[in-house]
């Protein structure tokens, strides 16, 4: 029986002598919103010619910049791609990170780690903001149609109408225009134009891309559900974008991709000998910087031209855009052949895009293949390639071209000796800009919905699903480029289907019980990004805790730390619009502005940036408001799109707070206590439980559990049923039983179950304070509607 590890697809040789331990995980019981991934301990690779091989580019103190990497070179840069057989048996599946080439006495070892892939797409996810998605498909009129349309599911995709709506289900796609206060200047209280409704996002679309850029995808049922699909992600508040074509144009630049000095922008050559009729030639990667001449660089921008080195000179979204002409011209070469011969082969051009020094783009901006050719080819290639990216001011930009030539074999009768694929790349009218995106921002006008979405990066926003959601997210085990994402609470198979391993179990070696409260945090906090506007620093100061948030106290009188599970989400309280000191409107929507105080004691409701915060889409609700058109019309409507926490006012089942608001300032007799806390309660009990146990023993697991290793099967030993923890480095070379880590199931109870009873009415309370009593608030025709009592 053999192990073998395979990186980049070749095998690469190991010291038998040195133990190769894997080590299982599926969260730490510590730190509840930890998911660890599998990986090793660090692994050696002894100095061999094929190791060699693989690391000299990494190891030699002589490689340079822009050099031929061939497939047997690691690119540090890169994901590189791990799989570890024991006697044929698959039993790791993800990627290596080199973390050290050591030399001693002549010789060089290479010190490797293996981690989960789904580390590596985490990584990926944060380097792209979700607002550099490309969102053009969605661009649209700022229209009172558009707006009312949108409440019936229908919007506007690629300039057509397209249907997001079929009743009773949303498709989670595109965007809403659900009513929000922002503390915009309106005519009337109860009146709003199309300008001061800014569209949310849905949740799952903005996943959905996300996957889509690093090349993954998911299988969830939880993620197909309408709970998920009706989740928005709301506009943060603050001044609208507004960015016109001229302020545009003047912070853009433009330039014409120019050749080296030999004419082409890459030259490429992949050889080796072939024998026996083919030839099997290497995988190589060439990079070229971006150089150009600058044909428009209005505030100057442009640091050199030859390489492209761009510096932003204002915040804001810029679109890449490269466009022109590429000719290829193969040279074939294959020696000794008595007839015919016939290449294969993969080939592709790639832009990779660098904001301060660091890779934040990778992506094709044209392919082709090689399809039995013999006599040299030329190939002209147009493109017209885009991509939004997120700058500040001051942020870097660089640019190289990379070319790669893939799967390449030449075939020829009685070929013998050194084949070879030489490939030359010219740019023929090519050019790339970079454009300041457009945000002209009035009734009527068109609307970039990118500009609406946080600066915040995939990782974060994705993180920030998993922690409000409890997530378990793990790569399919036939496809690593297939996320299985379930709420740990509905990950787990059924107890009636545990394996058992009662048998496996190794009594010579210590068997320890500890009670989990020992490993107990004092609290679990769990609550949102804290923001400042009015009623969220109003709550705070009135109830002394964030509203929306949640705390668990474990008794637990050893434990000094607390465990906080914070979203990066800020969380926004449902108020009723007031009509005037005394008397309200019939809106109900979440409210986000500031209090500015003047010098003369007057105050007044301005406009503030806060924090990104999710919504929920709820049915039209009943309440009479006015929809003012691009036009300046009056449309009177009964309804109103409601967005909130809340899945719905009259009758709510799911609320996106994680625990039981003290007070709402609206009337109401009737409150859900299902909310964030349920997908973590059963898990929190189980740590806090007096009953709680970690069992830590040793089984004798074989390659073949390893192999079919499935972390959503319970565990049944002795007729008591676990959660598979953690299995401790498992060596399966050592045929030693395995130190493993077991949690006793306790099914949590039910959780809250207070009711807001009865329904907080602020002009009940004597010392209630009210925005609408104490402040000023100034509409569009000078009328105040809000007065100072």
């Amino acid at each position: 029986m053999i192990g073998e590890l395979f990186i980049n697809g070749f095998r690469v040789d190991l010291d038998d002598r040195i133990p190769f331990p894997l080590t299982f995980n599926i969260s730490d019981i510590k730190d509840v919103s930890s998911r660890k991934g599998n990986n090793s301990k660090t692994i050696t690779l002894p100095a061999t010619k094929d190791n060699y091989k693989l690391m000299r580019s990494v190891f030699s103190l002589t490689e340079t910049e822009g050099a031929v990497i061939t497939d047997m070179s690691f690119d540090t840069t890169l994901k590189a791609e791990a799989k570890y057989y024991y006697n044929g048996l698959l039993e790791f599946n993800g990627i290596a990170q080199l973390m050290e080439c050591k030399l001693n006495g002549g010789v060089w070892t290479f010190d490797i780690t293996l981690v989960s892939d789904t580390i590596d797409y985490i990584s990926k996810l944060a380097k792209v903001k979700i607002n550099e998605l490309d969102w053009s498909e969605y661009n649209h009129a700022l229209t009172f149609a558009n707006q009312q349309n949108s409440w019936n599911g229908i919007i506007q995709q690629n300039g057509s109408p397209a249907t997001i709506y079929s009743s009773p289900n949303w498709t989670g796609t595109g965007y809403y225009y659900g009513l929000i206060d922002y503390g915009f200047s309106r005519p009337a209280p109860a009146t709003f134009g199309v300008e001061h409704i800014p569209p949310q996002i849905f949740i799952y679309e903005i996943l959905k891309k996300a996957f889509d850029y690093v090349g993954i995808s998911w299988e969830s049922s939880f993620l197909e559900t309408q709970r998920f699909k009706k989740l928005l992600l709301a506009f943060q508040g603050g001044d609208l974008p507004t960015i016109t074509s001229s302020q545009a144009n003047n912070d853009s630049s433009k330039t014409d991709e120019i050749n080296n000095a030999a004419g082409k922008i890459i030259e490429a050559t992949s050889q080796d000998y072939g024998s026996n009729g083919i030839a099997f030639l290497p995988n190589i990667s060439v990079s070229d910087d971006y150089d150009c001449t600058v044909t428009q660089d209005i505030s100057s921008q442009v640091q050199t031209a030859s390489p492209l080195k761009f510096i932003a000179g204002s915040d804001g979204l810029y679109k890449i855009n490269y466009k022109g002409d590429h000719d290829i011209d193969f040279t074939f070469t294959a020696p000794n052949v008595s007839g015919g011969y016939f290449t294969y082969g993969n080939y592709e051009v790639k832009m990779l895009i660098y904001k301060n020094n660091s890779e934040i783009v990778n992506e094709q901006v044209y392919a082709g293949n090689i399809q039995g050719l013999s006599a040299n080819t030329s190939v002209t290639f147009t493109f017209d390639y885009n991509r939004i990216i997120n700058l500040a001011i001051t942020d870097e930009v660089s640019i190289k071209i990379l070319y790669n030539l893939t799967d390449v074999n030449v075939v020829g009768t009685g070929l013998h000796g050194l084949a070879k694929v030489f490939t030359e790349i010219e740019s023929s009218g090519a050019t790339l800009d970079i454009l300041r995106e457009t945000q002209t921002l009035f009734a009527g006008a068109t609307l970039n919905v990118g500009q609406f979405l946080p600066d915040m990066d995939c990782s974060t926003f994705f993180k920030g699903i998993i922690t409000a959601f409890n997530l378990y997210v793990k790569p399919k085990t036939t496809d690593n480029s297939i996320m299985e994402i379930e709420p740990l609470s509905d990950f787990y198979n059924a107890s009636g289907d545990a394996l058992d391993w009662t048998y496996k179990l190794d009594n010579s070696k210590e068997i320890k019980v500890t009670p989990t409260i020992n490993m107990s945090a004092k609290n679990y906090v769990f609550k949102f990004a804290d923001d400042k506007d009015y009623f969220n620093v109003r709550y705070t100061e009135d109830i002394e805790k964030q509203y929306g948030a949640f705390n668990v106290d474990s008794q637990n009188q050893y434990a000094i730390k607390d465990n906080v599970m914070k979203l990066p989400f800020s969380q926004k309280l449902l108020i009723k619009i007031p009509l005037t000191a005394t008397t309200f409107t019939d809106l109900i929507v979440p409210r986000q502005f500031q209090i500015k105080f003047k010098e003369d004691g007057s105050s007044e409701v301005v406009k503030q940036k806060g924090k990104p915060f999710i919504v929920q889409l709820g049915k039209m609700h009943s309440g009479a408001w006015s929809h003012r058109s691009e036009t300046g019309s009056i449309s009177s409507e009964s309804e109103y799109p409601y967005v909130g926490h809340l899945d719905d006012l009259n009758s709510p089942s799911f609320d996106f707070n994680f625990g039981l608001p003290d007070f709402v300032y609206w009337q109401t007799g009737v409150y859900t206590t299902n909310n964030l806390y349920s997908y973590h309660e059963k898990f929190i009990k189980e740590i806090i439980s007096r009953y709680g146990k970690l069992i830590s023993c040793h089984l004798r697991l074989s390659p073949e559990d390893i192999n079919k290793l499935d972390l959503k099967n319970l565990i049944n030993i002795d007729g008591v049923v676990y959660r598979l923890q953690k299995i401790k480095d498992y060596d399966s070379g050592k045929g030693v039983s395995t130190s493993v880590e077991l949690i006793r199931i306790i099914e949590g109870e039910g959780i809250q179950t207070t009711q807001v009873s009865p329904a907080y009415n602020p002009y009940d309370d004597i010392n209630a304070r009210f925005t609408e009593d104490d402040y000023i608030r100034e509409t569009e025709d000078g009328t105040m509607r809000l007065i100072d009592n």
